[in-house]
């Protein structure tokens, strides 16, 4: 969603990405790339936590909001912020058989029905999808959301003189994380925890192909810890041991194999493997339905964004069961930064970085 009634003139190069979660304010801004081969400079990035945690409450965001855009050049960037995930719906949807002139009103129609408010509350933006086979009926992305959730965040980034040049949704958000990454060209599973809930995408090529919501987050990630079995790093695991968790094929070459193991996978037990599993399997049904109707080779690789306290056993877990290369997103590897991001710093910004960075990416809502 695009704002183009700020006519003041800002330093077009860079970005300024303003994230509202329930609890903080985030901060980044991003200078674009000089060259191709160049990385975008993350020039700073910042949060600050609000005194309530109650999603919506206004006076305690604009608090925030207040103190942590005095460390950045906000009178010299446009901005590109978000609204509450709660505040709009994304419609994965049939494409209407119209001109691309009278596409939004199709689509507006057409949806009408699957909002709980009336359409003329709504704005409503669309995105097609690329490259689908064309003997299937084709699919297009709709996002939809009231006008009073939009110019509720414009108002509040305007009483400090923040220029809004356009506002995303987490999904986007994602897709320019994943855009910056060179195994984008053949595809990237990316996965976002917040406290109570997930966000899965896939992107290639600086396009999102696919989406879905996982229904629970970091706290019942965390639980893991308390199901798993501690294991002392001091503890050599014996190849019979190994091989009877299943941690290797038994046909792999298991002396080699057993090197590259780290001893924390051992953590997961049987209660822990079992939470695991729903998001192994939400992975395997995207990744079947993004090849199967998208026409798209496998991906290469899955990433989680950083969480700001490590679960042991998850990534190791998840790359035996699915055979594909799986990290953990680290900003200092795909960014050019002045000093290396913590942890902490990386996961409460990760969704303000994205915002920052739709200034490097094709793909977006208009």
């Amino acid at each position: 969603m695009r704002f183009p009634f700020f006519n003041k003139k800002k330093n077009k190069r860079g970005l300024i990405g303003v994230d509202f979660q329930s609890g903080r304010i985030a901060m980044a801004h991003i200078l674009g790339a000089d060259k191709d081969v160049a990385k975008p400079k993350l020039k700073q990035c910042a949060f600050e936590t609000t005194v309530s945690d109650a999603e919506g409450n206004i006076e305690a965001q604009n608090q925030a909001l207040s103190k942590v855009a005095k460390k950045f050049p906000i009178s010299h960037f446009f901005c590109n912020s978000s609204i509450e995930s709660s505040a709009y719906e994304l419609l994965l949807i049939d494409a209407p058989n119209v001109e691309s002139s009278e596409l939004k009103q199709a689509v507006r129609w057409r949806i009408k029905d699957q909002l709980s408010y009336h359409i003329d509350d709504a704005i409503v933006d669309v995105f097609e999808i690329p490259g689908q086979q064309s003997s299937r009926s084709q699919l297009m992305y709709v996002v939809a959301s009231q006008k009073h959730h939009v110019d509720q965040r414009a108002q509040q980034l305007k009483q400090i003189n923040v220029a809004l040049q356009s506002i995303d949704i987490y999904e986007l958000t994602q897709r320019n994380i994943a855009a910056i990454m060179p195994e984008d060209k053949d595809g990237v599973v990316m996965l976002r925890f917040n406290e109570d809930k997930g966000l899965l995408t896939i992107t290639r090529n600086g396009t999102l192909f696919l989406t879905r919501k996982i229904d629970f987050g970091v706290k019942r990630l965390m639980s893991i810890l308390d199901q798993g079995i501690a294991v002392d790093d001091e503890i050599e695991l014996s190849l019979d041991e190994c091989e009877e968790s299943d941690i290797v094929e038994h046909d792999a070459e298991n002396s080699a194999e057993l090197d590259k193991i780290e001893p924390q996978y051992m953590t997961l037990n049987e209660q822990g493997k079992l939470i695991v599993d729903e998001v192994v399997l939400e992975i395997q049904r995207s990744l079947d339905y993004y090849v199967s109707h998208f026409n798209q080779r496998p991906v290469t690789k899955i990433v989680f964004a950083p969480l700001v306290k490590e679960v042991p056993g998850v990534i190791e877990y998840i790359n035996t069961m699915l055979g594909i290369n799986v990290e953990v997103m680290d900003f200092n590897q795909y960014l050019d930064v002045a000093k290396p991001l913590s942890r902490e710093l990386q996961a409460y910004c990760f969704d303000a970085i994205g915002l920052a960075l739709r200034c490097e990416t094709k793909q977006a809502a208009s």
